[in-house]
């Protein structure tokens, strides 16, 4: 049943040139017969009521003097008409403010303004029922939905501490020992490399808290773009500045291509910056010692753009794709847990591309790798370069 329409019961009409006595033995056969509408080219004009209709037949005088002549002569000529698509907040309303007659008599109801049927009480209950059970439907949608995007954020701010944790542990841990060493006066070997797993214990910590701020920003819808026109062999120099450290710890080998056309882009460089470095660092954390992580950019015939980054790693199940898409869920097997992460990157680099009115897709395969798209519209490539595709 659908809450949205009103409920009535489909009972053939009758046209005004019917006479009183047919309708008389159409009330008498059928007890529950409520009420008949009076429908001329398919618009109704009058209601017989069946309280009313028969009282006036039951008279001694009543048969002899209607039975043969027209319905309209005892029809409700102004009965209550609703049409079947009104709300039926509006239908409770008319028969609080002076329609009540309506649940004994019946009322007339129709689509697009042609009859349809009769309502009555029973049908009355129906509606508000079937209302009921969508809001009851609904608001216990509302409830799952609520309850599972706290566990989410409740399981998400949990991992978090622990990112959290661990880099200021560090941080604490190793400024702590300097200080205690130069209190006591001692000499402190390998001091550079103290400063330097400070820093970049730091660094993760700024990249962990950068990542929650601009995830809540896109909640809020207060994320705004920084847009100029930039090159595209800028930015993969940018990136690869920053992930080369990071590859060369695994032994592992990074390449760009496609970027050497010198795109000019109009984005925000910060922020697709960003969305290539959460993705090259995935690929590189996950793809075994020694492997090749791939950069792409190439031009489609449309004049889009499209920016890969593809890496030979453990690949993913199609459930674990749709699950690290989602904001504050973390995908959790054996393999994952070895690894830190805040569990935001891939939500953020989704968000950045349709930021920029792009979008976002993970094709991956367990046991081969992945491949993960942005697509960027092609008003965002402004300048005149030559076609370059990579398969």
């Amino acid at each position: 049943m659908n809450a949205d329409t009103i409920v009535s019961r489909t009972i053939n009409p009758v046209s005004p040139n019917e006479t009183c006595g047919s309708v008389y033995e159409r009330f008498t056969a059928d007890a529950e017969l409520v009420a008949i509408a009076v429908v001329q080219k398919g618009q109704p004009i009058g209601l017989l009521k069946r309280m009313d209709f028969l009282s006036k037949l039951a008279d001694r005088f009543g048969r002899p003097l209607y039975e043969a002549k027209p319905v309209t002569i005892l029809m409700d000529g102004h009965p209550i008409i609703i049409e079947e698509t009104e709300s039926v907040e509006s239908l409770n309303s008319l028969l609080i403010t002076g329609g009540g007659s309506a649940l004994q008599h019946g009322f007339i109801v129709t689509e697009k303004g042609f009859y349809k049927g009769i309502g009555t009480a029973s049908t009355i209950l129906q509606d508000n029922m079937a209302r009921a059970e969508q809001r009851m439907a609904a608001l216990e949608e509302a409830q799952v939905a609520a309850e599972a995007a706290n566990l989410a954020k409740t399981q998400f701010l949990a991992n978090m501490s622990h990112e959290l944790r661990t880099p200021l542990n560090a941080i604490i841990g190793f400024s702590d020992f300097i200080i205690s060493e130069l209190d006591r006066g001692r000499e402190i070997e390998n001091v550079g490399s103290y400063m330097n797993d400070i820093r970049s214990s730091g660094k993760h910590l700024l990249s962990v808290i950068n990542s929650i701020l601009d995830m809540s920003k896109i909640e809020a819808g207060a994320f705004s773009l920084n847009e100029d026109y930039y090159c595209s062999q800028d930015l993969a120099d940018e990136v690869f500045s920053v992930m080369e450290g990071m590859a060369l710890m695994k032994n592992i080998s990074i390449r760009a291509v496609g970027f050497e056309n010198n795109i000019e882009f109009f984005v925000d460089m910060r922020v697709i910056k960003q969305a290539l470095m959460n993705l090259m660092s995935n690929a590189i954390k996950f793809s075994p010692d020694g492997a090749t992580v791939l950069l792409e950019l190439c031009q489609l015939p449309s004049g889009a753009i499209e920016v890969c980054v593809c890496d030979n790693g453990p690949g993913m199940d199609p459930d674990s794709v749709k699950k690290v898409l989602e904001p504050f869920v973390q995908v959790e097997n054996g393999y994952d847990k070895r690894f830190e992460g805040s569990g935001l990157g891939l939500p953020l680099v989704k968000a950045f591309a349709e930021a920029h009115g792009g979008s976002f897709t993970l094709e991956s395969r367990q046991g081969v790798g992945t491949r993960a798209r942005i697509f960027l519209p092609e008003h965002r490539c402004t300048g005149m370069v030559q076609l370059k595709y990579v398969s």
